[in-house]
């Protein structure tokens, strides 16, 4: 009797974004699965552009089987286009894909920026880590600078005291290692993760979910690691480019980790006097960041989360 394909479900997140993700499914659409059976879900987070016409396009001109979905329900489908009418945020929406994962059977998830391109062996060097050992939780893959190929990041580390990570920059120091953080851009998670620690919390909406996540995966006592040699290049200038609103979801969201995370009292003091003096160090030198810092942290005080208003 044959022995029964793994199923990786693929989740690629959409929001206004087509032009990136088609660049991203051509590459996957080449990738070298070998013998797994994969199904990439694009979720549309309600774009308000015409994303879901041109990704729909895309696949109608590119793939000989592919479905286009408006309704959570398994589903079996090399690629498929759920299309969302409202953005949920980077949590809400990978959420999602998970649900749709999880129901349609799949054994992992694996969490994919849209502004990726990958090689074509990227997969299996991560399912190999997985598959070796059960107490791994998250495997996070070598992430190249797409426009600067000599940089890169591999890995990286909680700071509760500042309640973020942080990556390691052009160093293999972390191959094969535990780290405590790995950037969201990419994750390969054993389904039965999602089982034990829940999906991805989305009153963040944008912002601190990784270092969530990355916690809560820890908490529950797996593994995080990563290895580099699987390779995705990363938009990166495109993806961090400075808005204002960046400055409000950091502050309300750093707070909302530090009330969630379980750790003393004591831990949590450090934190709050970092992020106080931060805080009025950023105001001083910026002054257009301050409603937004006041905003955040009213916010936060009053429990309003999910998208900036």
């Amino acid at each position: 009797m044959a022995k029964e394909k793994i199923k990786v479900g693929i989740i690629i997140l959409n929001y206004n974004g087509y032009m990136d993700t088609i660049e991203c499914l051509e590459s996957l659409k080449n990738a070298d699965f070998l013998d797994r059976k994969v199904s990439v879900f694009v979720i549309d987070n309600g774009s308000t552009n015409e994303s879901v016409n041109e990704i729909s396009y895309w696949m109608k001109k590119n793939l000989s089987e592919y479905l286009i979905l408006s309704e959570e329900k398994k589903v079996s489908s090399p690629f498929i286009l759920y299309a969302g009418t409202e953005n949920l945020g980077f949590s809400g929406g990978n959420n999602i894909g998970i649900r749709l994962a999880q129901i349609s059977g799949m054994d992992y998830v694996l969490l994919l920026n849209n502004d990726t391109v990958v090689e074509p062996g990227f997969l299996e060097p991560l399912l190999k880590i997985a598959k070796d050992d059960s107490s791994i939780g998250i495997v996070g893959s070598k992430i190249v600078d797409y426009y600067h190929r000599n940089h890169y990041i591999l890995g990286g580390y909680l700071d509760l005291k500042k309640c973020s990570g942080y990556h390691f920059y052009d160093t293999e120091q972390a191959n094969h290692t535990d780290i405590t953080f790995t950037s969201g851009c990419i994750w390969l998670i054993p389904i039965q993760v999602f089982k034990q620690c829940g999906l991805m919390d989305s009153n963040y909406f944008l912002y601190v979910e990784d270092v969530d996540f990355c916690y809560d995966v820890i908490m529950h006592g797996y593994r995080i690691t990563c290895t580099k040699d699987s390779v995705i290049y990363h938009k990166e200038g495109k993806s961090t480019e400075i808005k204002p609103t960046m400055t409000y979801y950091n502050t309300r969201n750093r707070l909302y980790f530090a009330h969630k995370m379980k750790e003393p009292f004591r831990r949590k003091i450090l934190f709050y006097l970092y992020f106080g003096f931060t805080r009025i160090i950023k105001a001083l030198l910026k002054p257009s960041i301050i409603p937004y810092v006041k905003k955040g942290i009213v916010d936060y005080r009053r429990k309003y989360y999910g998208k900036y208003e």
